[in-house]
C-alpha cells in the first residue's frame, strides 16, 4: 500500500468515533499516523479554551451525537444495501467512489481541474508553510519525524518569499538600531 494512500485510509478508514473527546479526554482528538502507527493527542481548544476548529468540531460534536460507535467519515446518503449511511472506504479498502464524489465537487466548485482528493493534504501544508509555521511545526501537525518530506507537501510560493524577504529586512534594521545603540555615548 502506497504510504498516501495509507494517509487517507487512516482518515476514512481508521477515524472512530470514539477518537472523538473521549471521556478520559473531553478536549482533544486522537490521531494516529498510519505509516509508524505514532500516537498524538491533538487539542481543540488553546490555552484559555477558544475552541481552534470551531466549524468541524460543531459537525463532529453532531455525529458523536447521532452516532454510537464506527467510523466518523459515512457517505452523506443512503444506499443500496443499507439503511444507514455507509463509509466511504469500502471493505477493500477502497476509495474510487470517494475520489469521483470530490472530483465532482471540484468541478461544480469552478476549481481547478489538476486538483484531486490528494490535493487538500499538500495545500493543508502548504498553507502552513505560507502561515510561516516552523519546520518542527509542519512536522508535528503531519506527524513526520523528518524534515525531508516537507518539500514534497509545503509547496513553495511567493507569500512565503515575500515574508522570508521581510524578516531579513527587519532583522538588518534591527541589528543596525543594536550597533548604533552600542556605539552611543553612555551618560
Amino acid at each position: 500500500m502506497s504510504y498516501k494512500f495509507s494517509v487517507t485510509c487512516a482518515v476514512f478508514g481508521a477515524f472512530d468515533v470514539s477518537h472523538y473527546r473521549p471521556r478520559e479526554r473531553p478536549n482533544s482528538v486522537r490521531i494516529v499516523h498510519p505509516k509508524n502507527g505514532e500516537e498524538a493527542w491533538w487539542p481543540l481548544s488553546d490555552e484559555t479554551g477558544t475552541p481552534l476548529f470551531p466549524e468541524l468540531m460543531e459537525e463532529l460534536d453532531e455525529i458523536k451525537r447521532t452516532t454510537l460507535s464506527g467510523l466518523v467519515f459515512r457517505r452523506d446518503h443512503a444506499h443500496r444495501q443499507s439503511a444507514i449511511p455507509l463509509p466511504w472506504i469500502t471493505p477493500r479498502k477502497d476509495l474510487r467512489y470517494l475520489r469521483s464524489v470530490v472530483k465532482t465537487i471540484i468541478t461544480e466548485a469552478g476549481l481547478r481541474q489538476e486538483l484531486s482528493f490528494r490535493s487538500f493534504r499538500h495545500g493543508g501544508f502548504t498553507e502552513g508553510a505560507d502561515s510561516d509555521l516552523t519546520d518542527a511545526e509542519l512536522r508535528a501537525a503531519g506527524r513526520h519525524r523528518s524534515s525531508r518530506q516537507l518539500p514534497t507537501y509545503a509547496k513553495r510560493t511567493a507569500r512565503q518569499l515575500i515574508i522570508a524577504t521581510k524578516k531579513r529586512r527587519e532583522e538588518r534594521t534591527r541589528s543596525l538600531l543594536i550597533r548604533l545603540n552600542a556605539n552611543l555615548p553612555s551618560e
